[in-house]
């Protein structure tokens, strides 16, 4: 494949591949998207399918999304389509809605990045750009590519397509800059390198080792975010293995980084691997659950040093420091206590210390048996126990509870029938 040029004017003349050299198909676009391009490029204005979209198809993946720019800016759009907002301070993104809560995400091309300006005044001033400046802005080779409508050519500015064909996540430009620029593209390069099962190049790698600290510049709710796409994608066992490789499991969990110096990383990647499976079966994975998923190894082994101890208030102390450090919501921090605590009561089945229909009962019981087969299907007496609850809970569900008191309501006076008082 040959890699786009520069010709000696500074212009750069991108890979153009036409419709009978790739795998992408209107078939395989979202319908809702093909009349978004189609009606952008009706009106005159350019209109590429862009990003992981593009990406995804011509891995023969199913996208998660499918995300469009254009030449057309934010008002020009908002004119187009009567089902359109527009969001966003620095930079204007349409937003454009269809039934079933589907958003398609139109952006104007750009000449920067949007973390360019992040720590200056926020400017009006025209941040638009062509085709080419708005690849160059983006992070990675293989998210900088373009199907354009109009041809149904796929257009490569960046060689991202030596990269998919070399199942390489290369960063465009300098790493040391392009992290410095934004730190959080350190996590998202190891979630793209984990979900597509690719490798990171070894300058990206090299940079990463020597910048992992610098995660912490970025903002905290994005790094939680990627830490939850990573692991809820069903991609989890790569990615930590690979944070793990890159030093960056020290970085975001040093807990479970010296719990794994001690004992090994064979639990973890266990449950990570029970994780990925159910994500596979259609099952959502839910923020608490993931956490879980990563935490309940360290607090297994502080339950069992401390067995009489309150279950409850192990977990709490044991989570309290990833908690602060990537700022977990309350009510995830809450749900992961009593899952977590769960555990030691689910693994007793047969203990006389416990009755089985007290946990029953709980609200949380169907979250901490969700992560009881994660953390106990890695045997044959776990998943027998794991078969034991499913069976007694399907019981319990279908049995009303005795002991159940009939709500009373109370009455109200009726004004008319006054009881006569004495004078």
């Amino acid at each position: 494949m040959i890699p786009p040029q520069t010709e000696t004017s500074g212009v750069v003349s991108p890979l153009v591949i036409p419709r009978p050299g790739h795998r992408i198909s209107r078939s395989d676009i979202d319908k809702d998207a093909l009349k978004v391009l189609y009606r952008l490029h009706r009106h005159g204005h350019i209109a590429y399918l862009v990003g992981g979209g593009v990406r995804d198809l011509l891995l023969k993946r199913k996208p998660k999304d499918f995300d469009i720019s254009t030449s057309a800016h934010p008002n020009e759009i908002k004119k187009l389509f009567a089902n359109c907002r527009l969001i966003g301070r620095r930079f204007r993104l349409a937003h454009i809605y269809f039934r079933g809560n589907k958003i398609i995400e139109v952006s104007t091309f750009r000449t920067s990045s949007e973390f360019d300006l992040e720590d200056g005044p926020i400017r009006s001033d025209n941040t638009f750009g062509t085709p080419v400046e708005d690849s160059f802005r983006r992070d990675f080779t293989v998210n900088a590519l373009f199907y354009n409508i109009s041809d149904f050519t796929v257009i490569d500015y960046v060689n991202g397509l030596n990269d998919l064909h070399d199942r390489v996540v290369r960063i465009i430009g300098d790493p040391l800059v392009r992290f410095e620029e934004d730190p959080i593209r350190i996590l998202r390069g190891v979630r793209f390198a984990a979900l597509l099962d690719f490798t990171l190049d070894p300058a990206s790698q090299k940079a990463i080792r020597s910048m992992k600290d610098q995660i912490w510049q970025g903002a905290t709710p994005r790094i939680l975010e990627e830490i939850f796409r990573m692991f809820g994608r069903g991609k989890g066992r790569n990615a930590f293995a690979l944070l793990r490789k890159l030093g960056l499991l020290e970085t975001l969990f040093p807990e479970v980084y010296h719990h794994i110096k001690e004992e090994g990383a064979d639990e973890y990647m266990g449950i990570l691997s029970r994780l990925d499976a159910s994500f596979r079966k259609g099952k959502e994975l839910t923020p608490s659950l993931i956490l879980s998923t990563i935490y309940y190894p360290l607090c297994r082994r502080a339950t069992a040093r401390d067995p009489r101890g309150d279950k409850i208030q192990i977990v709490r102390e044991t989570i309290a420091p990833v908690a602060e450090r990537i700022q977990v919501p309350r009510k995830v921090q809450d749900t992961m206590r009593q899952t977590i605590a769960a555990q030691t009561r689910l693994l007793g089945l047969k203990s006389r210390k416990f009755q089985p229909k007290t946990i029953l009962r709980k609200s949380y019981f169907p979250g901490a048996m969700e992560l009881f087969e994660l953390t106990a299907g890695g045997d044959n007496e776990g998943r027998k126990l794991i078969t034991e609850w499913k069976k007694m809970g399907s019981n319990f569900s279908r049995t009303p509870a005795a002991n159940t008191q009939k709500s009373r309501k109370r009455r109200r006076r009726d004004p008319t029938k006054r009881k006569n008082r004495p004078s």
